[in-house]
């Protein structure tokens, strides 16, 4: 077995990497090793760090909350973990432009090329090399290929349980920010298709099939969590 790392790093102040509407993530030493060796008096020491997050910073998992104002919409704590391990596949997008959109037709397209078959259950993967390309520039949380309305059906009508983008949304940017339309949180909102935002390193499992393991930390009423991404690989 082989386990790949889809996880994005969070870093103090990197606003390169988080999507426009969200701040930034915030790292502070809180007790610093000399601190720590002068509280144990000289016995030991120890360090400690005290962070401010936003919910949606790096690699995390929207839940039904995030666009659903109804109290009873789901929220990350009451998600189910069965939806986040499991069988899954990724397919191939990267030939998508910058800003483009990505259609029903592609992912057809995109399955028929890498002979992917998705099931019902499935996890699927959408590796667009965004973040290959864009990862640590302006152009990362602004430029991202993102999916039409009949795209997002087409996942859903698939049966997937969960789907994620190596982008800050699985939307296009130019309709969210013109058009103030959200296909993908429309659908995470209406139908409970969760998804996925800001993976990495896809392009070590596209047109592969393998386990995937991505478990939210259990925060009691909110919209996301962040999550360790993590494929295993049969060798």
């Amino acid at each position: 077995m082989k386990l790949i790392d889809l996880s994005q790093e969070i870093k103090h102040r990197d606003k390169n990497s988080q999507h426009p509407s969200h701040p930034s993530p915030l790292i502070f030493p809180y007790v610093t090793h000399e601190e720590g060796h002068e509280q144990l008096k000289g016995r030991a020491s120890y360090t400690t760090e005290w962070v401010n997050f936003n919910t949606h910073n790096g690699t995390h998992l929207d839940a039904q909350r995030h666009f659903n104002p109804d109290q009873q919409a789901m929220t990350i704590d009451r998600f189910p973990l069965e939806w986040c391990y499991g069988d899954a596949l990724c397919i191939d997008l990267s030939d998508k432009p910058p800003k483009s959109w990505i259609s029903s037709d592609d992912l057809e397209k995109s399955c028929r090329k890498g002979n992917m078959r998705i099931k019902n259950d499935d996890i699927l993967l959408l590796y667009t090399g965004h973040w290959n390309r864009t990862k640590g520039t302006p152009a990362y949380p602004t430029d991202n290929p993102g999916l039409t309305k009949e795209g997002v059906e087409w996942i859903h009508n698939k049966g997937v349980k969960l789907f994620g983008i190596d982008a800050v949304t699985p939307d296009n940017p130019i309709d969210q920010a013109q058009n103030l339309v959200f296909p993908t949180h429309d659908i995470l909102r209406d139908e409970c298709l969760p998804h996925i935002e800001n993976l990495a390193n896809l392009d070590k499992v596209v047109d592969k099939k393998f386990t995937f393991i991505g478990f939210p930390i259990k925060i009691k009423d909110a919209s996301a969590s962040w999550i360790r991404a993590v494929a295993l690989l049969k060798e």
